[in-house]
């Protein structure tokens, strides 16, 4: 038969309790706050002096105590045994059943069925609910023996349930990262040429290499850049060591043969009272680490003059560049776009300019896998600092022709996009 919860119990919604009458020696009180996932907290315990008055605010062993403000509403617990004396504070409801199993009606109480009703009737305002709310409860309520055989079945699965949310957990987990755990495979797999067919017809990397040194000796003669001390180029030795695990058509090269890497600048150089309003004429941008990790050129507002941007013009930020985060979200790249303002690189960012723009896209990924790798490998955990010139510059990459690039870039467009999906 169904019934109202104020029919078959005895109902009580907490005192107020003054918190400047608290005391370190008295009974405890039970607040809202005291309520967790485990049931009840033994945390910052609040205590107030026994008063005769207050008893029917006392809690007994199987009371059922239920929260009714805040984001706790609805919680829950049952009392099996106190540890000690205690009262309910108020917006804590206490309910105290009779001729009902106290575990049968628990197992009602924490359904979706009461999770709907405190759910549909709740106020907007802190999420309160009230004790005719609770009074109201409408029960479909057994007999005795059947709420017993009830509760025990609801028992005998409580370790297959436990079991089931170990592995939903897992589950989660698991979607959460499957993704990007499958991007870095694929990507791992486009870097050791096991994407896409090698196709003999495609110019073989060494000559794009070639063209790439020649740019760059063209760049140094001008005096655009300076010449590295400790420069090295990897040619193919006549035991064809360095090629004979390569795919065909490939090279070894290092990081520092196809860029040039410039730090930001040292703390002093550029501090918060340089910057000007962003209402100056003629202000200059200053590229942050947040402009890297969200990948967007236009979000940010510190600037410099133009008197201090011709002091710092060798931290300029050009189109094309990379920026790389180098603090904090360590190692995310972003490409600035062609229309992106004329600025500066803070000190928590590392700017990379292609020697060509030719090898542009494929770049971008052989980077991003020798920085997180080298870092790793010094740490022995995950990324937590950049990777150090002497450290990056000469790491070896493997370079595929340039036709093969644009076909594996292509390939890992369409694979993200499945993954994505």
């Amino acid at each position: 038969m169904w019934i109202r919860l104020k029919d078959t119990s005895f109902l009580n919604g907490g005192y107020a309790f003054k918190s400047e009458k608290f005391v370190s020696e008295g009974i405890r009180v039970i607040r809202i706050s005291d309520f967790d996932e485990n049931g009840i907290k033994d945390k910052d315990v609040k205590r107030y002096p026994y008063s005769e008055d207050l008893d029917s605010y006392k809690i007994d062993d199987n009371d059922i105590l239920l929260c009714m403000t805040g984001g706790t509403v609805g919680k829950s617990v049952l009392i099996h045994s106190l540890n000690e004396p205690s009262y309910i504070n108020q917006r804590v409801a206490l309910i105290r059943l009779k001729n009902i199993s106290v575990r049968f009606f628990y197992c009602i109480l924490t359904s979706s069925y009461i999770s709907q009703i405190i759910n549909t009737n709740k106020t907007s305002t802190n999420d309160n609910i009230s004790m005719k709310l609770i009074e109201d409860f409408l029960l479909p309520i057994p007999p005795l023996e059947e709420q017993f055989r009830i509760v025990d079945k609801i028992n005998s699965f409580e370790h297959l349930i436990n079991k089931y949310d170990e592995l939903e957990q897992k589950l989660t987990s698991l979607e959460k990262e499957f993704p990007e755990k499958l991007k870095k495979s694929i990507l791992q797999y486009a870097i050791e040429g096991k994407l896409v067919k090698q196709d003999p017809n495609d110019e073989p990397a060494s000559v794009l290499l070639e063209r790439i040194k020649k740019e760059k000796e063209r760049l140094i003669k001008e005096g655009k850049i300076k010449r590295d001390k400790s420069e090295s180029y990897i040619y193919q030795g006549d035991d064809k060591n360095y090629y004979e695990n390569l795919p065909s058509g490939w090279s070894i090269c290092s990081l520092n043969n196809l860029a040039i890497y410039k730090k930001g600048p040292f703390g002093s150089s550029l501090t918060k009272g340089m910057f000007v309003p962003e209402t100056t004429p003629n202000r200059i941008k200053v590229y942050e680490q947040k402009n890297a990790i969200q990948h967007n050129a236009n979000i940010g507002n510190y600037y410099i003059s133009q008197e201090k941007y011709k002091e710092m013009l060798g931290f300029k930020a050009n189109p094309l560049d990379y920026i790389v985060s180098c603090a904090g979200t360590i190692g995310e790249i972003y490409k600035l776009p062609f229309d992106a303002p004329i600025g500066i690189i803070n000190q928590a960012l590392m700017k990379v300019t292609l020697i060509s723009e030719e090898i542009s896209d494929y770049f971008e990924i052989i980077f991003y896998d020798s920085l997180h790798k080298l870092s790793e490998k010094s740490k022995g955990t995950a990324i937590k600092n950049i990777t150090p010139f002497e450290v990056l510059k000469p790491a070896y990459v493997m370079m595929p022709p340039l036709h093969e690039q644009k076909r594996i870039m292509e390939k890992l467009l369409q694979i993200n996009k499945l993954i994505d999906y």
